[in-house]
């Protein structure tokens, strides 16, 4: 017979199992950035990768770093592709970022939409989905960026 002592541990374990799995999201990939990329092309967005960054590459000096993206890319997308600009600029298409859990994703999400209230000079759509960052050029009309937010929901499960 189990008594309730051991009852009550074993639904205090429980519980703390399904609180964790909540807070991680539950949605993760072992997709790196490019990865991801090709996949949003795979499913009909016209997404067409542009740079892949590395440790010299990467803009933001982020890359590896502790609580940071584990990989990040960027890609184009015709429909925005007339603001200009070099390879990689957000305003071409859009960015991946990819984290090694969805809490550091989260973070990093919340970060880049308080920078975005400041200035409408650095606007865009941030989408999170378990680990992964989904950054869209705002010169996507919202129905094209809501696409690349729903195609993500289908990689990242």
């Amino acid at each position: 017979m189990i008594s309730p002592r051991h009852l009550s541990r074993a639904a205090a374990a429980l519980t703390l199992t399904t609180l964790l799995t909540a807070c991680s999201g539950g949605a993760s990939t072992d997709k790196d950035a490019a990865g991801i990329i090709t996949e949003l092309a795979a499913q009909g967005l016209p997404a067409n990768l542009t740079v892949t960054y590395t440790e010299q590459n990467d803009p933001n000096k982020l890359l590896g770093r502790p609580n940071s993206y584990t990989s990040k890319a960027a890609f184009t997308d015709k429909r925005a592709a007339g603001a200009g600009g070099e390879p990689g600029d957000l305003n071409l298409g859009g960015g991946v970022e990819v984290f090694q859990d969805a809490d550091t994703a989260e973070t990093r999400a919340k970060y880049i939409q308080e920078i975005t209230k400041s200035s409408a000079m650095f606007a865009e759509y941030t989408y999170q989905v378990g680990n992964v960052v989904l950054r869209i050029s705002k010169d996507l009309p919202p129905s094209d960026a809501k696409a690349y937010e729903t195609t993500l929901n289908k990689i990242v499960q």
